[in-house]
């Protein structure tokens, strides 16, 4: 066993919350931007918040349909009313209602003023121009105007993700090009002779880099840009080579080589290239050997060799970052759940289970922790749908207890 370079105060483990902290006070945001299509927005990040450009709806709507009239010429049910005419979705309403008139209308159509109640089709009798309306709905099915927005509400704030609902918010306050902050470049790098690209000939004394295409998928995911920068042999050129070539990129991700070793290849490559290391380890399962340190303002991370260590890091450490670079303050939203089983006492690091949702023989939801805990099985990560958190030197708890829990996927 060689003698690690590792030294100092960077090698002592420290708590995933410290972790967190360091990583986020380190990284600084890029704030370069540009204009996109809405269409190609998802997880995008708004550089500026964004009025309305239009009221939505524009007038007073059907939310149903059927025919609209005025209550108070439906004192007494039944009753006949006059069809005056149809209104369809889009079409310009031009009808004034008088005594005993109704016009025809439809899901979305503009309401004859002074309308104040729609009456549901299945609750009345068409007979050429007349219908009788044999029963009245007690809701009025009417969307009144600027109910979503009015022109110049601010729908959309400065540094919002761009999800779905979003995308679509912006599309109905007529925006076809927003402004948002340039995705990050984040260059990969995987770790290890024993690797090689997934797809290759098949060899049975080496493994599949299946890691890296995972974590390039969760940057494109989470607004960054993956840089496939390959897979590092371990020898110091070989290291160097990449990690020179990552410098073009806004961050470094290495896969592998962050455990302490008779090497130390992934450190004296750092070092020899003055990065300034912050930490090496931190009291966490799965994911101890986890580093981080930066050249200038640019970062880099160490993520663990072992796939699901590698995973959960991504998801605790990376994916906040890449969001940090594009202004965004993000933080996992964490749920609570009732455990499934009886769980142990824990050890002195913060662990995340694997686990999946299920329901118990009362028929209600609850969390089940996968019997596969180890950091180099993939496919319980996998089966996963969400990592239990246990904190350091967490007591045992009984089943139906409640324990906190981060979505994945």
């Amino acid at each position: 066993m060689g003698v690690s370079l590792v030294t100092g105060k960077e090698n002592n483990p420290i708590s995933v919350k410290d972790a967190r902290e360091r990583i986020l006070k380190s990284i600084k945001p890029i704030n370069k931007t540009e204009k996109i299509d809405i269409k190609d927005s998802l997880n995008r990040i708004l550089s500026k918040s964004i009025k309305a450009k239009r009221t939505q709806p524009a007038f007073n709507t059907s939310a149903m349909d059927g025919y609209a009239t005025k209550k108070k010429y439906l004192k007494v049910i039944p009753k006949f009313l006059d069809i005056i005419g149809e209104t369809k979705a889009g079409d310009k309403n031009k009808f004034k209602l008088r005594k005993d008139q109704a016009v025809r209308v439809y899901t979305g159509s503009f309401l004859p003023e002074g309308c104040d109640k729609v009456i549901l089709q299945e609750n009345c009798v068409r007979n050429e121009d007349k219908v009788q309306v044999k029963e009245m709905n007690t809701e009025n099915f009417i969307r009144k105007k600027g109910e979503d927005f009015f022109q110049n509400d601010p729908c959309l704030l400065k540094s919002s993700i761009m999800n779905f609902g979003n995308i679509a918010l912006a599309g109905a306050m007529n925006y076809k090009l927003i402004e948002v902050y340039r995705k990050p470049r984040i260059g990969i790098i995987a770790n290890g002779n024993e690797l090689f690209e997934p797809g290759n000939k098949n060899q049975q004394v080496k493994q599949p880099a299946s890691t890296k295409p995972s974590i390039m998928s969760s940057i494109n995911a989470w607004g960054g840009e993956a840089v496939d920068l390959g897979i590092a042999k371990d020898t110091l050129n070989s290291l160097k080579s990449k990690l020179k070539k990552g410098l073009s990129c806004d961050m470094i991700v290495t896969i592998g080589g962050a455990s302490v070793g008779d090497y130390d290849l992934v450190y004296k490559s750092l070092k020899e290239m003055n990065f300034k290391l912050n930490f090496w380890k931190i009291k966490m399962k799965p994911g101890k050997p986890l580093m981080f340190g930066y050249l200038k303002n640019k970062p880099i991370i160490g993520l663990p060799g072992n796939p699901v260590s590698s995973m959960v890091c991504a998801q605790l450490f990376l994916k906040e970052s890449i969001y940090k670079l594009q202004n965004h303050n993000y933080s996992e939203n964490i749920f609570d759940f009732r455990i499934g089983k009886d769980l142990p006492k824990n050890n002195w690091r913060e662990s995340y289970l694997r686990g999946y949702i299920s329901k118990n023989t009362n028929d209600q939801i609850v969390v089940m922790p996968i019997t596969n805990q180890d950091s180099s099985s993939i496919s319980s990560y996998a089966k996963a749908d969400l990592l239990i958190i246990r904190e350091p030197n967490a007591r045992k708890i009984k089943k139906n207890s409640l324990v906190k829990a981060i979505i994945l996927n």
